[in-house]
């Protein structure tokens, strides 16, 4: 932003119309931009508004500059000096436009506060005015709706917050507040991660972050959360190679300033994601490493010191996720020695949003009893309604394995609650399950009718463990249909798992190839 400019630009300004217009035009810069030279330019225009008698031009510019103060507590008191004077003169020229506004400054204060009943009682105000004036402008509807929407979620996890967020996502990337169309994405991101409506949360990254000219032109710190969403919504698809790109590339702006930054919690869910990423790639070392840091920068508190509670409880909920599925994947793995990280897991899964296959792979090696399955199966979070053919066929096989009952375990696997909006990976993973089970009771005919539609796609499962599994047990299923090359092509799978450190897949394949020479001995 050329300061220069609109300072010779306040200069020239001789009436009140001209000043409103003014202000219209840098509510943009100085939403997008929250620097001393921003904060340099409002005190110039405060000292210009002294020379005209309408107040309207003095309650816009308390609100930006009220905004250019809430983004950290440290300014606590200079905001409620502002922001009462601008409450005051409101009231007395009975200016609603300003007035909604006001409350809605509000409920950003007593936020920072943790005073949240009193800050939802400030934008239940804000909206009645909004709802009730004939004199509302856009940016005053607009940035009132969007704390409303807000609001609502974060207190009550009003999914209809959903329609609102994006009329003001909409204005927000129409008329240049790129901080606000941020923000209103990440929120609108996180929603639908937590319903796990993948294909509306790809469809709204594209309709707005995919345009070059909307990345080159933003600061390099919201630019680094742009890079977070096209990562979160890339995992989301299981499209693993674009998330880590894009996940590093926040890491990589954000690592040097995170610590005095505003958006210092989008570190923290940058490295959160990384780690999940390099494990579910089979980057083991990698992702242990990575898991290490996360737990030192939650330790440290500096990273999360901008988030809300749930915010903070969703990031230590994905990470507990992510840290059982690599320790489930070392060999010194011992489930006794993590029973406090799987209380904790299960603690939180009915108020947080669980990734599936993380949630899927949780549940089938925590060795749960069949009370806590029960349990899992009656909460209603949507994420675990997602995996309840995984829940039903773990609670069908708690009880003795005869071959009826694994016919009934291969059925619910099959009865898959929401399978219009499943990955492909998600039916990768319930159908070979369901292969394992049909190789207990011997119908090895039907093992590779099921698996085959895998077997040109198995480039699609980014999933690395998900990938050799499959690969073996498309060739297990082939090998029992009469192809003599099955176990010389599951022992390039059995190398593979030797090479990146899957010592327990590893193990499991060749029993599987145990099996095999023994039948084949017997004949």
């Amino acid at each position: 932003m050329d300061c220069e400019y609109f300072q010779k630009e306040l200069h020239k300004i001789d009436n009140s119309e001209d000043f409103h217009k003014f202000i219209d035009i840098i509510r943009p810069i100085c939403a997008n931009e929250k620097t001393e030279r921003i904060k340099n330019l409002l005190e110039r225009a405060l000292e210009k508004s002294t020379e005209f008698a309408d107040k309207r031009i003095l309650i816009k510019l308390y609100d930006l500059k009220i905004r250019q103060l809430y983004s950290t507590k440290n300014e606590l008191s200079r905001l409620a000096i502002l922001h009462s004077e601008m409450h005051d003169l409101c009231l007395k020229l009975k200016y609603e436009e300003g007035l909604a506004l006001t409350f809605q400054l509000g409920w950003h204060i007593e936020k920072l506060k943790n005073n949240i009943k009193e800050s939802s009682n400030n934008i239940k105000r804000s909206i009645d005015i909004v709802e009730n004036s004939t004199k509302i402008d856009d940016y005053t509807y607009y940035f009132c709706n969007y704390s409303f929407a807000l609001d609502r979620w974060l207190n009550q996890r009003d999914f209809s917050s959903v329609e609102i967020l994006e009329g003001c996502v909409n204005y927000f990337y129409q008329n240049g507040f790129i901080h606000g169309l941020t923000m209103g994405l990440g929120i609108l991101v996180l929603i639908l991660q937590y319903t796990q409506n993948k294909e509306k949360t790809l469809n709204l990254i594209q309709k707005f972050l995919y345009k070059e000219e909307l990345i080159t032109r933003m600061p390099e710190e919201i630019k680094s959360i742009i890079y977070y969403f096209i990562g979160v919504g890339s995992k989301l698809n299981f499209d693993l190679k674009r998330a880590e790109y894009y996940l590093l590339e926040t890491q990589n702006i954000l690592k040097s300033v995170y610590k005095r930054s505003i958006y210092s919690g989008y570190y923290l869910r940058a490295l959160s994601h990384l780690t999940s990423c390099f494990a579910l790639q089979g980057k083991l070392e990698l992702a242990y490493n990575q898991m290490i840091e996360v737990e030192e920068l939650i330790e440290e508190g500096i990273a999360a010191r901008n988030l809300d509670t749930f915010g903070k409880k969703q990031i230590e909920h994905d990470f507990n996720l992510t840290k059982f599925y690599i320790h489930s994947r070392l060999q010194t793995f011992q489930i006794d020695e993590l029973q406090d990280l799987v209380q904790n897991i299960l603690d939180n899964l009915n108020k947080q949003h669980s990734d599936a296959i993380f949630l899927s792979e949780f549940l089938l090696n925590a060795n749960l009893s069949r009370e806590q399955l029960l349990e899992i199966k009656n909460l209603q979070n949507p994420s675990t309604k997602r995996v309840e053919h995984i829940i039903n066929f773990l609670i069908e096989k708690s009880t003795s394995p005869e071959e009826k009952q694994i016919i009934n375990l291969i059925s619910i696997l099959k009865k898959r609650p929401v399978e219009e909006r499943m990955t492909l990976v998600e039916r990768a993973f319930a159908d070979l399950l369901a292969a394992q089970e049909y190789y207990k009771i011997e119908r090895y005919a039907e093992i590779y009718p099921l698996l085959r539609k895998y077997e040109n796609q198995l480039h699609r499962i980014e999933i690395l463990e998900l990938r050799l599994f499959m690969e073996a047990f498309i060739q297990i299923g082939a090998f029992k249909n009469g192809d003599p090359m099955g176990p010389a092509l599951q022992y390039v799978a059995i190398r593979k798992c030797q090479h990146y450190g899957f010592s327990r897949l590893e193990n499991r394949l060749l029993n599987y190839l145990d099996l095999q020479a023994k039948d084949v001995f017997q004949r």
